[in-house]
């Protein structure tokens, strides 16, 4: 007989596939079960395929594993009467907290990158600013300042883009908040884009890097972000990020694509 203590013993030692197994032959099955073993299958084909990193799919996976935590808890919490009404409604949403961890590791990071900002006192120095180096080179300055501002990014054509439409556990709507185009040198333009994740489904989900490649002609294929992007979206509800391109001073159009899906795509220009 599959019991409670049973399960989380297997979560406990990371039996996923035994686990899943468990679940699946239990009459306590139920839509929340299929989705997040949907997730763990296809975390794992990415996982060896290459198409994320060892990082960013520890980081998938513990959000299944708190899934299936939270699943198991509700399930045999309840009296077995109360239980099987709970699971027996199919796709019934379950309640979810951003993880705890996940938490902690981004406030460490940051603190972290403060630390790393931070100018270094020593006594009897000074911490130099750059206003006198641009002082001393105006010419400099100048120049610097209007490669930036010579260039504008024109994202008036990038309207919100809906996937999944109607569909309660996976409905989700891209947006771009703001777009911005500066100069970096070498011929070289950095685009940024800074985009927001209305996701109306069950679960959680990511707004990462992987779900945009930017298409134009002049390019030998799909350009993926320079930077890396993983912001967890919590159910119904709205997160944001940056993702960046690096870009010849050439191309002024060029298209962003979502999720690999050739038709749901941004059209920008460079200005």
């Amino acid at each position: 007989m599959v019991t409670k203590q049973s399960l989380l013993q297997l979560l406990s030692e990371n039996q996923m596939d035994r686990l899943f197994e468990e679940l699946n032959g239990s009459p306590n099955r139920n839509g929340d079960l299929v989705l997040l073993e949907s997730q763990w299958r296809d975390i794992q084909s990415r996982q060896r395929s290459g198409v994320i990193s060892g990082e960013q799919a520890t980081l998938e996976a513990a959000r299944v594993r708190k899934g299936l935590l939270e699943l198991i808890d509700l399930s045999y919490s309840k009296s077995p009467a109360a239980a099987s009404l709970l699971m027996s409604t199919p796709n019934r949403p379950v309640q979810r907290k951003v993880l705890l961890w996940a938490g902690i590791c981004l406030s460490v990071s940051l603190i972290i990158l403060l630390i790393a900002n931070l100018p270094v006192w020593s006594t009897g120095e000074k911490v130099q600013s750059s206003v006198p180096d641009e002082q001393a080179h105006p010419s400099t300055a100048i120049a610097k300042k209007s490669a930036i501002k010579g260039a504008k990014l024109d994202i008036s054509a990038a309207s919100p883009i809906t996937l999944a439409a109607g569909d309660f556990q996976y409905e989700r709507q891209y947006k771009v908040v703001e777009g911005r185009v500066e100069d970096i040198g070498g011929g070289q333009r950095l685009v940024t884009l800074k985009v927001g994740l209305d996701f109306r489904g069950i679960i959680n989900t990511l707004l990462d890097n992987n779900d945009f490649r930017l298409v134009a002609d002049g390019l030998n294929g799909p350009l993926a972000p320079s930077n890396f992007l993983s912001v967890l979206v919590d159910s119904k509800s709205y997160g944001e990020g940056e993702v960046k391109f690096e870009l010849s001073d050439t191309i002024t159009r060029f298209s962003v694509i979502l999720e690999d899906k050739p038709t749901k795509r941004w059209d920008f220009t460079i200005q």
